[in-house]
């Protein structure tokens, strides 16, 4: 497909949820280095934020985490972690700008443990995709659909790259369409702009 980038392995990580045996999801460092960005049902239960939360990157201790901010609209949180893990967290990027040559998205894969046993985050490729616009109260959602036969469960919230490294969605959903997986990911854009009113409120 020909889309090449390096991202520091601290950048994606892990979500657990210690009173459970295994990890809930994935999470990438987004903007802060004590950022992660996740779904929003990850972290999330009965609409209540999940106790115990940990972010475990690649080859890393897990570092406790909190969810800092669930957006109210679109399948989107942001946990805040205890001590800051990646010093070189992941940017935004735009489908529309950095798709040309396909895309590619990573995630935590419960069936494809790392040789040691422990689980793993993996990546694939995306050679074409879709974009859906959903309309909300008050912005309309970018969502972005591809085939997806290797996306497992725990992908959700991990990040869906595009040409030069730009995290263009986060994975938000899996569903069969009776041909295969297809994957869902939405936009950063709505958390985008509720992210810089915190920031500049905090």
């Amino acid at each position: 497909m020909g889309i090449t980038f390096t991202i520091h392995e601290s950048a994606i990580g892990l979500v657990r949820d210690e009173s459970l045996d295994k990890p809930i999801g994935t999470a990438f460092s987004f903007l802060r280095p004590h950022w992660f960005v996740t779904a929003k049902h990850v972290v999330m239960e009965y609409g209540e934020p999940r106790r115990s939360l940990t972010v475990a990157p690649n080859k890393l201790h897990a570092v406790a985490a909190r969810v800092l901010f669930a957006h109210p609209e679109v399948d989107l949180a942001v946990l805040e972690v205890e001590q800051p893990i990646c010093d070189r967290p992941l940017y935004p990027g735009h489908h529309a700008l950095a798709g040309a040559k396909g895309l590619v998205f990573a995630g935590y894969a419960p069936s494809k443990p790392q040789a040691s046993g422990g689980p793993s985050i993996y990546v694939n490729e995306i050679p074409t995709f879709r974009v859906q616009v959903r309309e909300r109260r008050t912005f309309d959602e970018d969502t972005i659909l591809f085939a997806a036969p290797d996306s497992e469960g725990g992908h959700s919230g991990g990040p869906v790259f595009g040409e030069g490294g730009g995290v263009v969605g986060a994975i938000i959903n899996r569903f069969h369409d009776g041909a295969g997986f297809i994957a869902q990911a939405t936009s950063l854009a709505p958390l985008l702009a509720s992210l810089r009113f915190k920031g500049n409120a905090g």
